[in-house]
């Protein structure tokens, strides 16, 4: 039995040659339901998060198909409305330079989906009827905003908002909670060896390891390119340096030729002295900076 090609198995948002009946929404945009552009591919396209291999040929292929409906198909996956695909493209170069501006204002990036709303309906008035949107979609953009797009872990911004959010229940009530920051040891090194999509697949497993080894209550973040953080409600600095011990020691990754993946970890609790969750960050921080001096691949606890 002859095989596929193995590219196209690969690829989870190849179009289907099957023919399929057309919804109302689907002659409006011109394109079969099943093939539709989601929100997490636009994303990745306006540049939220690397797009992955499969993406990039999705997207490729779409283009070319699609010609000058493309920008048309994708503000509808955003707005579920559909424009013209003059104006749209003119629309669409014009949200990135307002996503720009929006995330050097608010100093952290700003997701395409909330650049478009707002853009959209508040600078240009271009969505002023309601529009009937599924729970799901609305779902689908509130899990973006919090989102890592690689990892699936709470990304940077849901970092500092949770970790706010930890220090004020502290300072009303008194209840303690420990910060993990881990920092993958000599990782530069490892992308150049073995190539950046070997680089993402290592983070992403990682990722998957630490939501694995954590409590359904902890908060696994990616704070940084290869730094990850754990938030602990509820727990001390001496439970939380147990905890990252048997994190660092899941983490520990044998690489081919004879490369050795290793993490270096700083812990840090709330107490009287820690007024804000920057100087949390900043003792865990600290505790980092001393793990990757005394050699890496090791805990440090600020105590």
């Amino acid at each position: 039995m002859a095989t596929a090609n193995k590219a196209e198995d690969a690829n989870p948002l190849k179009h289907s040659s099957r023919p399929r009946e057309e919804t109302d929404t689907d002659r409006l945009r011109g394109i079969f339901a099943l093939d539709a552009l989601s929100v997490s591919v636009v994303s990745a396209f306006a540049g939220d998060r690397p797009p992955t291999e499969a993406e990039e040929i999705f997207l490729s292929d779409l283009k070319d198909a699609r010609g000058e409906l493309f920008f048309s198909d994708i503000l509808y996956a955003i707005t579920h409305h559909y424009f013209p695909p003059v104006t749209a493209e003119k629309l669409w170069n014009e949200v990135l330079l307002h996503k720009s501006a929006m995330s050097k204002a608010l100093n952290r990036n700003v997701q395409i989906t909330v650049a478009t709303l707002d853009y959209l309906s508040s600078v240009t008035s271009e969505i002023f009827s309601q529009t009937l949107i599924s729970e799901d979609y609305i779902a689908e953009i509130a899990e973006l905003s919090m989102r890592d797009g690689l990892t699936g872990l709470f990304n940077h911004t849901s970092f500092f908002e949770l970790l706010d959010m930890e220090l004020k229940l502290y300072e009303r009530y008194g209840t303690v909670a420990s910060l993990i920051i881990m920092d993958i040891d000599d990782f530069k090194d490892i992308n150049d060896f073995y190539g950046h999509q070997q680089g993402d697949r290592i983070l992403k497993e990682l990722a998957a390891i630490i939501k694995g080894h954590t409590r359904a209550s902890d908060a696994c973040c990616r704070y940084g390119g290869e730094e990850f953080a754990v938030i602990l409600p509820f727990t001390n600095a001496r439970v939380a340096g147990k905890i990252a011990e048997k994190l660092r020691i899941a983490l520990m990754r044998n690489l081919p030729n004879g490369q050795h993946l290793t993490i270096s970890m700083g812990v840090a609790s709330c107490d009287e002295n820690t007024a804000s969750s920057c100087e949390l960050m900043k003792r865990a921080d600290d505790a980092l900076y001393q793990a990757k001096k005394n050699g890496k691949n090791q805990v440090v606890v600020n105590i």
